[in-house]
């Protein structure tokens, strides 16, 4: 996290620097996609992040992308990688994929593997950007929720199926990973959601959408945990004036 702490201490120096830029790169989950055709960006979780960053360092300007597009997987995130990420040269993207995935089976786990070891092979040679990676957090367990849209009943069985029977854990623990295999920080926002489900929480109950769309409480999860996660791997950070620069 050198790249985005030291951009942040030196924003603060210098108000002529452009801002501390973050790409937040995902499915409907990062768009900010709450019920049918209902966009929320004040709740989406990398909107609240950026508040949290805001409020902790008072004197940066933080800019954050939304590179969300709902109903995508990471495939869809490799080719669209250069237009909504690399030419904007970031300081920190935000990589969040699995929930789509998942639904396409356990067959498909090794491309889901492939294509984001191929997001973040690029991001790190192409960009001097790092890499914050999120879990994909649970989906609907029932098919009888009554927030699902006609024209969603379509996907439900697929959905319930990927949480149910443990597949989209399997996307997950891929997540996990690649997170240990590229030493790349992470926000287990799968892990709170199973702490949640273990506290006695009927999790659906958070779907919006009735199906995979957690609504603002699921999104404050997320913001919460990613800026944790940001702030304990600032830790090891050398502060720019004492690393010299």
């Amino acid at each position: 996290m050198k790249r985005f702490f030291d951009r942040i201490s030196s924003k603060a120096r210098n108000v002529d620097e452009a801002p501390v830029l973050i790409v937040a790169l995902g499915d409907s989950l990062t768009q900010g996609v709450m019920e049918h055709r209902r966009l929320d960006s004040a709740s989406v979780y990398h909107r609240i992040l950026q508040e949290h960053l805001e409020t902790h360092f008072p004197a940066t300007t933080f800019s954050t992308i939304n590179a969300g597009v709902s109903g995508d997987t990471a495939a869809g995130g490799c080719k669209r990688l250069e237009r909504d990420v690399i030419r904007h040269q970031p300081d920190l993207v935000i990589l969040a994929f699995g929930s789509n995935d998942s639904v396409r089976g356990i067959d498909y786990l090794p491309q889901f593997e492939s294509d984001m070891e191929a997001i973040i092979r690029r991001v790190r040679t192409e960009t001097q950007a790092d890499l914050l990676v999120l879990t994909p957090p649970f989906m609907a367990t029932r098919q009888d929720g009554f927030l699902i849209h006609p024209e969603h009943r379509i996907y439900t069985e697929e959905i319930v199926q990927a949480q149910t029977s443990g597949v989209l854990c399997e996307f997950t623990n891929v997540v996990r990973k690649l997170c240990l295999r590229h030493e790349l920080v992470m926000a287990d926002i799968r892990a709170a959601w199973m702490r949640l489900a273990a506290d006695g929480l009927d999790t659906d109950t958070w779907m919006v959408n009735g199906l995979n769309h957690p609504g603002p409480q699921g999104h404050r999860i997320a913001a919460d945990l990613a800026f944790h996660a940001l702030l304990t791997a600032g830790l090891n950070v050398r502060p720019l004036n004492e690393a010299g620069n």
